[in-house]
């Protein structure tokens, strides 16, 4: 639980908090004697599982860092974008790539909102985040609009 723990870390939290929202999402249990030793006993296991993923996502990791994004978007004059990039924009981008990644495991702090080069971390598993690349570039659309439309658009 992101802010809260790793998976067999023990923390004492707050009653309702456990009650209402980790409990019912099995993403806690109770430290009970007979939940501490059902956990040890399936520890071995779940080792296995874990390495095995890793290795497959480390894999899915060294393709992933040579990807460089180059993303068209509409600009004003000035550069800055009509809208902004988000997860969903950078998640579509990889998705035509081959690579599909669900949008929150993006780590955009915030939307792209002007034409540059920037780096942006994918988290692929608990213990690896990625960085790729995107270029974003622009056409400006002030000439794509209708006369009566770019009439209203200030010079700079």
């Amino acid at each position: 639980v992101e802010h809260v723990g790793a998976e067999g870390e023990i923390y004492e939290v707050a009653d309702g908090y456990a009650r209402n929202y980790l409990i019912p999402r099995n993403l806690a249990l109770p430290a009970s004697p007979a939940n501490l030793r059902k956990w040890e006993s399936e520890k071995k296991s779940r080792e296995i599982v874990f390495n095995k993923n890793f290795e497959t996502v480390k894999a899915i990791a060294d393709r992933l860092e040579k990807i460089e994004l180059d993303l068209e978007v509409k600009v004003g004059k000035e550069g800055h974008l009509f809208g902004s990039v988000t997860n969903q924009t950078v998640a579509t981008a990889l998705a035509q790539k081959g690579f599909v990644v669900d949008k929150k495991n993006i780590m955009l702090e915030t939307p792209i909102k002007s034409v540059g080069q920037y780096e942006v971390s994918i988290r692929l598993h608990t213990k690896l985040n990625v960085p790729i690349k995107i270029n974003v570039g622009g056409k400006e659309v002030a000439a794509q609009l209708s006369p009566a439309v770019s009439k209203n658009i200030p010079a700079s």
